[in-house]
């Protein structure tokens, strides 16, 4: 394949204390079989002795270095000003990737001219007979779940239109991010990937799960007190500068039920998770002027209906991480199957009134 016949790429990777990770994630993108692209590694932990290690082992790497911990919105964003790619692709630093992971993900953007982002097959690292993500889910509560967690790994086998890529790996256009800007660095942590792919659908493109793309990726579930802030906080600065106010009444009743069952974590998860959700409910009263400032940018960009984002949305949440595998099996057809009934509602009153 010839490098001046290919689209650049820029490869931007974050690092905070994840220094362990990097020479089998470096390691593998210098094994890869696209020819044309550039690594970018952002240094959110100045001290771990990343950077050194990376100047002195890959010194083809274009290290950036922060003095603080911009966080992983921040630490992307950086990168991306730095970029020179027709294409910017984001890999966490806990994955390796197999060497046509590159090639099958742009080809697949060449392919399909409305599809501005696609993410791949993730494999469980510790486990590369199951399934991490196949492209990531919005639900009807605005919660973000996994697709195909824990399934097989020849499962979802075609490429599919999803609501969401996955943050810790994706590939999107250059243009793409001219046009509907990067992350935001108000999200810090978590969400920033599903905020990026509704404002990408917004925008009128949609995103490609690419089966053939394979990335394992050192996947463990946490649901800290801080993520708990930052993942509640986040799902709501998301959904109130995204969709229409109809949309947002139409779906209250699905909201509300996402609260409940959130509520009914963070109790059982004690009191610093208690405390970090009611957080979250704070900041977002505090800024409201500012999330109805953005809400104004990213509406003017709108392209589509919210009519489309919600054909795309799931009834089904997963419980098997959160509370074991036994009590899922009990607790998930009573829920889903509320959220289904639920979703149906709010989908036909949201579209009922579309382009008013």
């Amino acid at each position: 394949m010839d490098p001046c016949m290919t689209p650049k790429v820029s490869i931007v990777i974050v690092n905070y204390e994840t220094a362990a990770y990097l020479p089998r994630c470096l390691g593998s993108l210098a094994a890869q079989s696209y020819p044309n692209y550039e690594v970018i590694l952002v240094d959110n932990s100045p001290g771990d002795g990343a950077a050194e290690y990376v100047a002195e082992h890959y010194p083809d790497v274009i290290v950036l270095r922060s003095e603080t911990n911009l966080g992983y919105a921040g630490g992307n964003n950086l990168g991306f000003r730095h970029a020179t790619g027709d294409y910017v692709a984001v890999l966490n630093p806990d994955t390796w990737v197999d060497p046509d992971w590159l090639s099958e993900l742009v080809q697949a953007l060449e392919g399909d001219p409305a599809a501005g982002l696609a993410t791949p097959k993730i494999l469980l690292m510790d486990d590369p007979s199951r399934v991490n993500t196949c492209g990531n889910a919005i639900t009807f509560t605005g919660i973000t779940v996994c697709r195909g967690l824990g399934q097989p790994a020849d499962r979802y086998d075609a490429v599919e239109i999803v609501s969401a890529v996955s943050g810790a790996a994706f590939l999107i256009r250059r243009a793409l991010l001219a046009e509907i800007g990067a992350f935001d660095d108000e999200f810090f942590l978590y969400y920033e990937d599903t905020d990026l792919s509704l404002r990408a659908m917004l925008a009128g493109y949609h995103c490609l799960y690419v089966p053939t793309s394979i990335v394992h990726h050192k996947y463990v579930f946490k649901f800290s007190a801080l993520k708990c802030y930052y993942q509640e906080r986040n799902r709501y600065l998301s959904l109130l500068r995204t969709l229409r106010w109809r949309t947002l009444f139409a779906l209250a009743p699905c909201l509300l039920a996402s609260e409940a069952i959130a509520w009914a974590y963070v109790l059982l998860s004690g009191r610093e998770h208690a405390r970090s959700k009611l957080r979250s409910y704070g900041w977002l009263l505090r800024h409201r002027r500012r999330i109805l400032a953005a809400r104004r940018v990213i509406q003017a960009n709108r392209r589509v209906d919210d009519g489309v984002l919600l054909q795309r949305f799931s009834a089904r949440l997963s419980f098997t991480q959160t509370i074991g595998d036994r009590p899922a099996t009990i607790v998930e057809p009573t829920v889903n199957g509320f959220l289904l009934v639920l979703s149906r509602m709010g989908r036909a009153l949201a579209t009922s009134g579309a382009g008013r």
